[in-house]
């Protein structure tokens, strides 16, 4: 079998090769396949000389190729891992600085940030996605590029690849709910229903009991067990209001006004954005890569924010190799799934995964306190989506007027003036308001 790993610059990837290592019985790669564009080869040359490390010292042999032609490492493979980030680490500073500026919160996944990372990076996505359909029409798609459902969402409505969203935050809510009630060893089996990076724990059964309300009773009198819920003040009183458990990103909507005063704060204080200290963070990691005695992923990978994605991501290719399903979070189109939405809109969900393929499990409606939240979400990402692939700006601003943290026209149009102006080398429209240019 062949993987090939776009976005190989990434710090994450030797966790990818840690746990094919881990793996290795189950999951062999005759050739991994490494791509990168021209600005991350840097990094993805230190990648390359570390995975050689590791392998070798894993007794594994398997041919590696670092490569820019994207096309080449595409060729018959089977399995692709999508990890870039279209524009680095500064283009993410400047979605978070964007919506600062405009007084709005300003986060690389969510509101005005995530508009402008999924403007520049759906594009981007499709031209990989169709350079799939001609040379490895057979292949899974494992995405994990951020804004991760509505890229996910592209892929699906408008290629014919095969593709599976991947998020990390799940799995985490997951082991943090097992520490909370003190149960190891997976017998806590969970599940969520909604969108990336606004889906709700609505299932949790132990030993087939169904132990959710326990846990929103825990957790709501306890908050700081749940430690990817950020230590807002009230979000145990809003657990128990749900009477679900939210997704650590739900913190953006029930408590908008906390969490943008903390971002300015941080802003004004230390004239920084999140992405500078996440850089920061990925250089010291890079200089640990480096050191020729290093043949191990390190520990202080674990500590990054997006760990375990690369888990997530080898779980899904070891599950469509296999006969036996596995039960896993993913986002997938819904197929009627989730009552409350439409069959092609991409979900957050648990499905079953084989070689046989995906089966989706059937849902009750959303309860009623989060379904109107969820709905109005998904209509911004349908129309973001299309104005990403029709490049029409008026698409772009409707967009925005039904994401609630937008907050209305001046500010929708505001936010596209401002994707325009930053931009320019990814941003281009093929309609403006008065029809096409």
């Amino acid at each position: 079998m062949r993987l090939t790993i776009i976005g190989a610059g990434s710090v994450y990837t030797p966790e990818i090769f840690d746990g094919l290592i881990a793996r290795w019985s189950r999951l062999r790669f005759d050739e991994i396949y490494l791509v990168d564009i021209e600005q991350g080869m840097s990094h993805a040359r230190i990648i390359e000389a570390f995975a050689r490390r590791m392998f070798e010292a894993a007794g594994i042999p398997v041919k590696i190729v670092l490569t820019e032609d994207r096309r080449e490492a595409l060729k018959n493979t089977d399995f692709v891992i999508s990890q870039i980030r279209v524009g680095g680490w500064q283009a993410r500073a400047l979605d978070e600085q964007s919506g600062m500026e405009l007084g709005l919160i300003g986060q690389e996944t969510t509101g005005v940030g995530g508009f402008m990372n999924a403007m520049r990076t759906i594009p981007v996505v499709l031209e990989i996605a169709r350079d799939m359909e001609a040379l490895c029409p057979n292949a899974w798609l494992v995405n994990f590029t951020n804004p991760s459902g509505l890229v996910t969402e592209a892929v699906l409505k408008k290629t014919n690849v095969k593709c599976i969203g991947l998020c990390n935050v799940p799995g985490n809510m997951q082991a943090d709910a097992e520490k909370a009630l003190g149960v190891t060893g997976g017998s806590l089996k969970c599940r969520f229903a909604g969108l990336n990076h606004l889906s709700f724990m609505v299932n949790a059964q132990l030993d087939g009991q169904d132990v959710l309300p326990q846990l929103v009773k825990l957790l709501g009198e306890h908050e700081t067990l749940m430690k990817n819920i950020p230590k807002v003040a009230g979000t145990g009183e809003l657990i128990q209001a749900l009477e679900v458990i939210p997704s650590p990103y739900l913190q953006y909507y029930y408590f908008e006004n906390e969490m943008r005063e903390k971002q300015l704060h941080e802003w004004e204080t230390e004239c920084r954005s999140r992405a500078v200290t996440v850089h920061e963070i990925d250089e010291m990691l890079f200089e640990k890569y480096t050191d020729v005695s290093l043949k191990k992923k390190p520990d202080e990978l674990s500590q990054r924010g997006g760990s375990l994605y690369s888990y997530a991501a080898l779980n899904v290719i070891q599950a469509l190799t296999e006969e036996n399903p596995w039960e896993m979070t993913v986002n997938i189109s819904n197929e009627g799934a989730i009552p409350d939405l439409k069959d092609s809109d991409v979900v957050e969900m648990n499905c079953l995964i084989s070689r046989a393929g995906i089966q989706r499990i059937a849902y009750d409606p959303l309860v009623s306190q989060v379904a109107g939240l969820v709905q109005m979400v998904k209509q911004y990402e349908r129309m973001t989506v299309e104005a990403a692939v029709s490049r029409d700006r008026k698409q772009a601003v409707q967009a925005l007027l039904n994401h609630p943290l937008i907050h209305g026209y001046r500010n929708a149009e505001a936010v596209v003036i401002m994707l325009e102006q930053r931009f320019p080398e990814y941003i281009y429209w093929e309609k403006n308001e008065y029809g096409y240019f």
